[in-house]
C-alpha cells in the first residue's frame, strides 16, 4: 500500500494556476470554482474504483487516498450549463503508485470563458437578458462563466439614468473578456470601455500604469507596442511614434527614405497625410517623421487615449525638470537646468563630432531621446520634392490650438546652448516644408 497526496491542480492553458489561490497565471482574476467535487480513481488491471471528496476551492490542506500499488486513471467533472457562478472543468490522468508515498498534481481544462463587469457607476448587467451576472466575493466585480462558443450580448445598466449600454460577445475557452463604464464630462454620460483579457493574460486597450521611468507599455493601431515613462504626472511614450494608421483605422500614405536625401513627388500644393520612413543611421530600425497634416489631424495618429504632445505638455514637462516659470515659453529654456541631460539616451551616438563638454547625459527622466533630425522639403530643377536629411538633433511636433511648433535638442560643439530645450517659430509656409518625430502624452 502506499498514500497518493492530490496537492493541486494545473490548467495547461491557463499555466500553473492552483485553485489553492485560485490565481490564473497572467490574469489576476481568482476564479471561483463549485463548492465540492468528486476524484474517481481507477485502478488499470483490477478495475476497482475509488473516490476522493474535495473542495477545488480550496488546496490548502493535501488531500490523501491510501492504495495498493499499481497504475491507476484519475478522472473528475464537474458539469455546467450555457451560463455558471462557477468554473467548470475536467480532470484526467494517470499515475503509477510504487512507492510508500507519492505526491501527484492533476492536470485540468476547461470549455468556458468569463465575462466580468466593474461594479462602479453599474446599476447591473446580464447576458441575452435573461442571465444576470453576479457579485463576486471581493463585491466589486460582477461576474459569469461562459460557454465557449456562444455569442451572448451583455447588457450594463448605469446607475445615474438607467441607460442600457449594450455588446455582442463571442466566447472562446479561457478567455477573459472585462469590461467598465468611464465617466465623460459630467456623470450623466458615460463611456462602454473594455479591457479584453485572453488566454487569462492581457490584451490591454485601457490599462493604468504607475511608478517613475518603467510604467507599462501601449499599442497603436498597427499593433506597435511603446514604452511608457512617467514624467512628474505625466505619462509619455519612451520612444518616438512609428505608426501608419490612425485610431480610427485609417491608414495613412507611407513613403520609404533609405538615404538621407531622396526625391520624391508628393504635390505640396495639395498635400496628403503621410510618413516618410527610412532605417535609422545608427540603430537600423525603421524612424518615422510626419507631415502638419498627420499631427493637425482629428483622427490622431497617436494610441488610442494618447495624443501629439502639444505645447502645454512640453511646458509641464520643463516646470517638472526645474525650469524657472519665466524660461518656460522662450525659444531656449532649462539650459542652465541642463534639460537636454535628462532627456538624452544614454547612448547618444556620435557621427559627426563629439558632443559639447558641458553636456553630462544622464537620461534621468526616462525620455531616451535620440538624435534622428528631421527632413526638410526643397524644390530641384525638375520640380520634385527633395528631402534633405538633419541629423544630429532630435525633433519633436508640438501642437497649439490650431498653430505648430517643434521642440528640440542640439547639443553639439557648434551650438551655444547645448543642454536647452529649443522652441521653433510659428511659420505655416516651413511646415509645410519638413516632416517631424512625434511623441505622444496620454489624455
Amino acid at each position: 500500500m502506499g498514500t497518493v497526496t492530490f496537492s493541486k491542480v494545473t490548467f495547461e492553458h491557463f499555466g500553473n494556476m492552483s485553485p489553492n489561490g485560485r490565481i490564473a497565471a497572467e490574469s489576476e482574476w481568482k476564479h471561483i470554482f463549485a463548492e465540492s467535487a468528486t476524484l474517481l480513481i481507477t485502478n488499470k488491471a483490477t478495475g476497482q474504483e475509488y473516490t476522493l471528496e474535495y473542495d477545488p476551492n480550496d488546496f490548502t490542506e493535501a488531500y490523501q487516498i491510501q492504495l495498493p500499488f499499481g497504475e491507476y486513471s484519475v478522472f473528475s467533472e464537474v458539469e455546467g450549463g450555457d451560463f455558471e457562478t462557477f468554473l467548470p472543468f475536467t480532470i484526467s490522468g494517470e499515475f503509477t503508485l510504487d512507492e510508500t508515498s507519492l505526491d501527484i498534481s492533476l492536470q485540468g481544462s476547461t470549455e468556458y470563458g468569463l465575462v466580468t463587469v466593474k461594479k462602479e457607476f453599474v446599476q447591473s448587467a446580464n447576458l441575452d437578458g435573461a442571465h444576470e451576472l453576479v457579485i463576486c466575493d471581493q463585491g466589486k466585480i460582477l461576474y459569469l462563466y461562459v460557454k465557449a462558443g456562444l455569442s451572448p450580448t451583455l447588457t450594463i445598466y448605469e446607475n445615474f439614468n438607467g441607460q442600457a449600454l449594450q455588446k455582442e460577445l463571442a466566447i472562446s475557452a479561457y478567455n477573459h473578456y472585462h469590461f467598465f463604464l468611464k465617466l465623460t464630462e459630467s456623470q450623466g454620460t458615460v463611456n462602454f470601455i473594455e479591457l479584453a483579457i485572453g488566454p487569462f493574460e492581457y490584451h490591454e486597450e485601457y490599462f493604468e500604469i504607475g511608478g517613475k521611468n518603467n510604467d507599462g507599455t501601449v499599442t497603436d493601431a498597427d499593433g506597435n507596442v511603446y514604452g511608457v515613462v512617467k514624467i512628474g504626472e505625466q505619462y509619455w511614450l519612451a520612444e518616438n511614434l512609428r505608426a501608419t494608421t490612425y485610431c480610427d483605422g485609417t491608414p495613412l500614405e507611407t513613403h520609404i527614405l533609405p538615404l538621407y536625401t531622396y526625391v520624391i513627388t508628393l504635390g505640396f500644393n495639395e498635400q496628403p497625410d503621410y510618413a516618410l520612413v527610412k532605417d535609422d543611421y545608427f540603430t537600423s530600425e525603421n524612424i518615422y517623421y510626419y507631415s502638419r497634416e498627420v499631427v493637425m489631424n482629428e483622427k490622431n495618429i497617436c494610441p488610442c487615449n494618447w495624443h501629439v504632445s502639444t505645447e502645454e505638455d512640453w511646458i509641464k514637462l520643463l516646470r517638472y525638470i526645474n525650469v524657472p516659470d519665466e524660461d518656460l515659453n522662450m525659444n531656449v529654456s532649462g539650459n542652465d537646468q541642463k534639460v537636454a541631460d535628462k532627456l538624452m539616451a544614454m547612448d547618444w551616438p556620435n557621427s559627426n563630432g563629439h558632443l559639447h563638454p558641458e553636456v553630462n547625459i544622464t537620461n534621468s527622466t526616462g525620455f531616451t531621446a535620440y538624435p534622428h533630425g528631421y527632413f526638410r522639403y526643397e524644390s530641384d530643377e525638375s520640380g520634385e520634392g527633395l528631402f534633405r536629411g538633419h541629423p544630429q538633433q532630435a525633433w519633436w511636433w508640438s501642437s497649439k490650438n490650431d498653430s505648430l511648433f517643434t521642440r528640440m535638442i542640439q547639443p553639439l560643439n557648434s551650438r551655444t546652448y547645448p543642454s536647452a530645450i529649443h522652441k521653433s517659430f510659428n511659420s505655416e509656409r516651413y511646415w509645410h516644408e519638413i516632416v517631424v518625430n512625434i511623441r505622444c502624452v496620454k489624455d
